[in-house]
C-alpha cells in the first residue's frame, strides 16, 4: 500500500530552478533512492551563486555586495518591516506589517516560501517530504509560536511571536542514518534542524532577547543564553536556548536551541555554504533551530529518550508536547492539500529529502534557489 502511495506521488522533474535538483518519490517505503547531498565535498565556494531571493537588509554593514543584483528581483516576503534592526533600545522602534497568526497559518506562509524556493507548489513540496522532515519542521515552528517565544514584553498588549515574524523557509533538514555522536541517526551536525531567515524586529530582539522578558514573568518570552559548551555552531556567533530539562549531572540544559550571528557583520558566505541546506544564502538573519533531547544533544522528534537519566523521556515530538504549552498539531498538512503520508516513515529518514536547500558541491552549490532574482523557468 505504501509503496502505491508514493509511486503515485508526483515527480517534480519538470519544475527547476535553474540548476536545481529533482525531487522524486522513492520507489519503496523504506530507504529507498535518494540525493544524497551529505556525500559532497565541502569546499571553499565563495563563487557560489546566492539564493536568497533578492533580500536586502538595510542595516548591514556588509554592504550586500553578494545579494541578487537583479534590480526587477522581488521576494514578495511578508511581514515587511520600517525601521532598522540597531541596538537593544532601537527594536519596538521597528514596525512591521503582520499580526498574531495561527499555527496553521504560519507553517502554510513558510513551506510556501521553500516550495517557492524549490520551483514547486506547497502541496507537491509536503507529499515529498519523509516523516522525519515533516515532524522536524513541526516541532520547531511550535516552540516558536508558544508564548515562550513571544517578541514583546509582559504588559505591552502585544502577543506577536518569533513565528509570526519568520518569512524565510530555507531548509528542512531531515534525520539520516548513522549521524550523531552515538551513531544512531537521532543526530548529527546538519541534520534534524531548520533554517529560517526572520524580518527585523524577530532579529533585533533575538539578538537582544533580555528586552523581551527582564523579569521572566511566566507566559512571555523564555529565551536565554545558552549554556551548551560547544557555544554556538560554526559559522554562527551567538547561541539562545529556551531551558526545559536537564539529564542527570549533565551541565548543559536539554531544549530548543537557535544558532545565528550577533551582528550583521559576522556574517560569512564561506562559513554558511559549508553547512548543509543553505549554501548560497545571503541572509543575515538566517538562524539554524533545533531541540536538544539529551546530554549528547541528539534532535530527532521520532527517537526514544530517557535512558541516560534525563528527568523526561519518550518520543521526542512527545517531549515537546510537556513544555510548549499550545497544541503542537502533529497531524498538519498544509491548507487546500489533500492528505497524504510521508514518502518515507523511517526514524532515521529516508526517500527523497526534498526538504533541503542548496548544500556544496565541489565549488558551487547543489541548485540556485529562486534563481533570475525569483522568476522559476
Amino acid at each position: 500500500m505504501r509503496r502505491a502511495l508514493a509511486a503515485a506521488l508526483v515527480t517534480l522533474s519538470g519544475l527547476h530552478c535553474g540548476t536545481s535538483q529533482t525531487l522524486q518519490a522513492p520507489t519503496d517505503g523504506g530507504g529507498g533512492a535518494h540525493v544524497d547531498v551529505d556525500s559532497s565535498p565541502r569546499l571553499d565556494a565563495g563563487s557560489a551563486p546566492a539564493v536568497d531571493g533578492g533580500r536586502t537588509h538595510p542595516d548591514s554593514s556588509r554592504g550586500r555586495e553578494d545579494a541578487a543584483t537583479d534590480s526587477s528581483a522581488t521576494d514578495a516576503r511578508s511581514p515587511v518591516c520600517v525601521g532598522t534592526a540597531g541596538d537593544a533600545g532601537a527594536c519596538y522602534a521597528i514596525t512591521c506589517q503582520t499580526t498574531v497568526h495561527t499555527l496553521a497559518e504560519n507553517r502554510d506562509r513558510l513551506v510556501g516560501d521553500l516550495a517557492k524556493r524549490k520551483c514547486t507548489d506547497t502541496c507537491t513540496l509536503w507529499a515529498a517530504l519523509n516523516e522525519s522532515e515533516r515532524y522536524i519542521f513541526l516541532m520547531d515552528t511550535v516552540y516558536l509560536g508558544a508564548p515562550s517565544s513571544a517578541l514583546y514584553p509582559p504588559g505591552a498588549g502585544n502577543a506577536e511571536t518569533a513565528l509570526d515574524h519568520a518569512d524565510a523557509l530555507y531548509s528542512i533538514n531531515g534525520s539520516k542514518a548513522g549521524q550523531g555522536i552515538l551513531f544512531n541517526g537521532l543526530g548529527g551536525n546538519d541534520e534534524n534542524r531548520i533554517y529560517l531567515g526572520f524580518d527585523a524586529l524577530a532579529q533585533c530582539v533575538m539578538r537582544n532577547f533580555q528586552i523581551a522578558n527582564p523579569a521572566h514573568d511566566a507566559g512571555y518570552n523564555q529565551w536565554v543564553a545558552s549554556n551548551d559548551l560547544a557555544g554556538p555552531h560554526a559559522p554562527f556567533t551567538q547561541r539562545d536556548m529556551i531551558a526545559w530539562f536537564r539529564a542527570v549531572l549533565d551541565p548543559q540544559t536539554q531544549g530548543p536551541q537557535f544558532h545565528f550571528w550577533h551582528a550583521d557583520s559576522d556574517f560569512t558566505q564561506t562559513g554558511l555554504n559549508q553547512r548543509l541546506g543553505v549554501c548560497g544564502v545571503t541572509d543575515p538573519s538566517i538562524t539554524e533551530l533545533t531541540i536538544a533531547f539529551d546530554s549528547v544533544h541528539d534532535s530527532d522528534p521520532l527517537g526514544t529518550y530517557g535512558s541516560d537519566g534525563a528527568s523526561t523521556g519518550g518520543l521526542g515530538w512527545q517531549i515537546v508536547d510537556q513544555f510548549v504549552g499550545i497544541t503542537a498539531d502533529w497531524s498538519y498538512m498544509p491548507t487546500g492539500c489533500p492528505v497524504t503520508m510521508p514518502v518515507n516513515t523511517s526514524v532515521t529518514g529516508g526517500g527523497t529529502y526534498a526538504g533541503m536547500g542548496p548544500s556544496l558541491s565541489g565549488s558551487s552549490c547543489t541548485s540556485a534557489a529562486l534563481a533570475d532574482g525569483g522568476i522559476c523557468k
